[in-house]
């Protein structure tokens, strides 16, 4: 006779079906829900306040004419490697816990300061003035403050840890991103219209200083956030608090001695300083287009908006469908140099619509089209191929040389491809064709470094491809 089957102790944890499913679905154990989703939703605030104000800071970076880019982008680039190992410096000198609220608490005081500045400023040199230093300030801190983030989470979660939750922390940051640049564009006043063509218009519209202050609210979120993360999971590396590190300078200046002894960090070098002065050639162009199609600082607002909006977009769509299956299907190197072949057939177009004289509005349609799809390559493809081109090196190599990638190689890569559009414009040959002829014999030599690096790094690690 079988016995009867007990029914559970009131008592006992239950675990449903659904949850242990959504437990499955994003690789999550018990316990991790709660701190992963409140680092998900501090990621969320972080670039939703940066998406929020990143279309005022370009709207402000052209408000006195293209001439005035080129100047700030050398600005940006002079103040990032200054700050760099001040930053490094204090980031290992101070308890993390302390320091992350400290600093988030900073910025919002500065975003408070400067949108006190650009609503007081009475004169036009005082609004230009604050406009300038509103685009490289921004410009510069979003580095820091996404760094800052990913230093919090390394001490927070372990190594094994880290390797499962970082890509669900990870979507919260997509979907602030995207978040941010809606809400951008909905406060604009600028219609939902794509090719000139308008499907509806919100009609709410905030001011510069306005979409400041709501952006200061979303970092203060993220301080208060840290503090409490740094409470509820344990800190991993106390002794780390009061030992300082070496800078990312001395690290990029190990990493440069490298990449002179091997031609594969060169390639990758080249690869990534290439692939700036596309993404800067792409920027300005589009920069170029919208200052043509709106007159206004709001519509230009909107207009930067609605570009961010649709990447991002393009963005969670590639990274949900796309990256994982690219890489299998092409390889790394031809995965590589998908993306200059892109960059190049977009020039293309724009240089058609040139010719045959298209409307404004359908230029910055096609702008639009052309940067969702370079930007959500760029950061949902190239930059998981990217990485697996670091994971043939040893540990060391890999983490010099991407001090050196990361701090100078990609900023002198955008500052270079800021100067020669400039070059171009004061020259009279910044047309979209002569931007193609310009474009072509980087995109052939990005494929192929792409190619090359690709075959190498299947030799060195025995691969098929």
């Amino acid at each position: 006779m079988n016995a009867p089957i007990q029914p559970e102790e009131s008592g006992a944890p239950r675990r449903s079906r659904n949850g242990g499913t959504l437990l499955s679905f994003f690789n999550l154990r018990p316990g991790e829900v709660g701190p992963v989703l409140l680092a998900g939703a501090m990621f969320f605030c972080i670039l939703c306040g940066y998406f929020f104000i990143r279309p005022v800071r370009d709207a402000f970076g052209v408000e006195r004419g293209m001439s005035n880019l080129y100047s700030l982008f050398v600005a940006t680039m002079v103040v990032s490697l200054a700050l760099n190992p001040v930053f490094s410096w204090l980031v290992g000198r101070f308890d993390r816990r302390v320091f992350l609220p400290v600093a988030y608490g900073s910025i919002v005081l500065m975003l408070l300061g400067l949108a006190a500045w650009r609503a007081s400023a009475g004169d036009q040199a005082a609004s230009v003035w604050s406009g300038r230093i509103f685009f490289v300030w921004l410009s510069v801190i979003n580095l820091f403050m996404t760094g800052l983030f990913w230093s919090l989470m390394a001490d927070c979660f372990g190594p094994e840890e880290s390797r499962r939750v970082f890509p669900t922390i990870a979507v919260g940051g997509t979907l602030g991103a995207l978040f941010g640049s809606a809400g951008a564009w909905a406060v604009s006043g600028y219609p939902f219209e794509l090719f000139g063509k308008e499907f509806f218009n919100l009609e709410i519209k905030l001011t510069a200083p306005q979409m400041m202050l709501m952006a200061a609210g979303f970092v203060g979120v993220a301080g208060a956030a840290s503090v409490i993360m740094s409470r509820i999971r344990p800190y991993r590396d106390p002794g780390n608090s009061g030992r300082v590190r070496r800078s990312a300078l001395h690290e990029a200046m190990d990493g440069m001695r490298l990449a002179i002894r091997s031609r594969y960090l060169m390639f990758i070098a080249s690869y990534i300083a290439l692939l700036a002065v596309l993404a800067t050639f792409l920027y300005f162009t589009q920069n170029e287009l919208v200052l043509a199609a709106e007159k206004s600082e709001s519509g230009r607002v909107g207009a930067f908006a609605s570009i961010d909006f649709w990447t991002q977009l393009a963005t969670l769509l590639v990274q949900l469908f796309v990256t994982a299956r690219l890489m299998r299907w092409l390889g790394v190197g031809w995965t590589l140099a998908l993306l200059p072949a892109l960059v190049l057939a977009g020039y293309g177009l724009l240089a058609m619509g040139e010719i045959n004289a298209w409307s404004a509005a359908t230029m910055l349609g096609a702008i639009t089209i052309i940067q969702a799809v370079f930007r959500a390559g760029k950061y949902a493809v190239l930059r998981p191929a990217r990485e697996t081109l670091f994971t043939v090196l040893s540990r060391d190599e890999t983490y010099k040389a991407k001090s050196l990638i990361d701090t100078f190689v990609y900023r002198a890569g955008d500052t270079a491809g800021a100067g020669v559009s400039a070059g171009l414009s004061a020259l009279a040959l910044g047309t979209m064709t002569a931007l193609s002829l310009t474009v072509a014999p980087i995109a052939i030599v990005m494929a192929g470094l792409a190619l090359s690096l690709g075959a190498e790094r299947a030799r060195r690690s025995g691969d098929e491809r």
